[in-house]
Formats: C-alpha cells, structure tokens, sequence
C-alpha cells in the first residue's frame, strides 16, 4: 500500500469516496451539502431535496448515476412543531427504488413503511 494517512478525527462538510478513476461511488453530506439526483450524468430533479433538514450517504453505480441511499433530518421550528424523516434506499439499475424503508414525523403523527 502507498502512504496513509491517519486521522483521529476529520471534520467534513461532505466527503466523496471515488474509484482510482476518481468516479464517486458514495457520498457522505450534509444538509448544506446535499448532491444532486444524478441520472445519466444530469441532474434530473433540480433543487431536489435541497431545503429539506437531512444529511445522509448517497451511493452511485458504475455510470455514476444514483443509486440508492441513507438519509436522515430532523428540526424543530420556534412554536415547537416537530418534523423527522428517515429513509434508506436500494435502487434497480436507471430505476427508482426498488427497496425502501422510510419514517416520517410531523409532531405527533407518524407514519413508517417498507417496500420491496
């Protein structure tokens, strides 16, 4: 192996992991730093997800599209309304999710599911 480096601690906005040809294969961001939904090299849904309180991994296939994620968020606004959503995601190849689980919060409802 090459030099490594070693870190106890690394402090992130977001961090890209990429192949040797530098192709991102996952994603770990922020809420600020939420990338965009990737198809084909485009982002199909612009300013998707872009306001919402998550931070999460995204992963990318071999085309870089896409694929699937982990996402989580949380806030609480000034006149205490509660909202909270979580949702782990495998997509099929150039489709959209083929398995989901998902949990959402707004104050006191709820409402949690899974698919295949």
């Amino acid at each position: 192996m090459g030099d490594q480096n070693r870190f106890e601690e690394i402090n992130v906005e977001k961090l890209n992991i990429v192949n040797e040809n530098n192709d991102i294969k996952m994603t770990l961001f922020n809420q600020d730093k939420i990338p965009p939904l990737l198809m084909n090299g485009e982002d199909v849904l612009p300013g998707h997800r872009q306001n919402d309180p998550i931070s999460g991994i995204m992963f990318y296939n071999g085309k870089g599209d896409e694929c699937g994620g982990l996402i989580y968020g949380s806030e609480e606004d000034e006149d205490g309304n509660v909202y909270a959503d979580a949702s782990l995601t495998f997509d099929e190849y150039e489709q959209d999710q083929v398995v989901q689980m998902h949990f959402t919060k707004i104050n006191s409802y709820d409402e949690a599911f899974t698919g295949v």
